[in-house]
C-alpha cells in the first residue's frame, strides 16, 4: 500500500469530506474553486461543481501541463513535458482548507 493509499483510506480524511459535504449543503455553494501553485509560484485554479465534490476528494482533478509549469514549447511547436492525463498532473484538495469564500 502507497503513502497516497493510506492518506486517501484514512478515516479521518473519511470524516473531513463528510463535514465539507455538510458545509456546502448549509451553504448552498454550487461551485467549488480548487486552487494549486505553479511550479513558478502563480495561483491557478479550476471551478468545478459542487455536485462531484466527494469523487474528487478521492480522485483528485486533473490539471494542465501549461498551467502547472508555465507552457514551454519545442523548437517544433510541441509542449514539452507531461502529457495531458498523467499523474503528475493531479491535484489532490485537501478537505481541512475547504471555506465559502464571499
Amino acid at each position: 500500500m502507497s503513502d497516497l493509499d493510506r492518506y486517501l483510506g484514512a478515516p479521518e480524511r473519511d470524516d473531513l469530506v463528510r463535514r465539507g459535504r455538510a458545509i456546502i449543503d448549509a451553504t448552498g455553494i454550487e461551485y467549488i474553486y480548487y486552487q494549486y501553485i505553479s511550479i513558478t509560484g502563480r495561483i491557478m485554479g479550476k471551478g468545478v461543481p459542487a455536485d462531484h465534490w466527494e469523487a474528487i476528494a478521492q480522485r483528485g482533478i486533473q490539471t494542465w501541463i501549461g498551467g502547472l509549469t508555465n507552457v514551454i514549447a519545442d523548437r517544433s511547436g510541441n509542449l514539452l513535458g507531461f502529457g495531458p492525463n498523467t499523474h503528475e498532473l493531479l491535484a489532490l484538495p485537501d478537505p481541512e482548507t475547504l471555506c465559502q469564500l464571499p
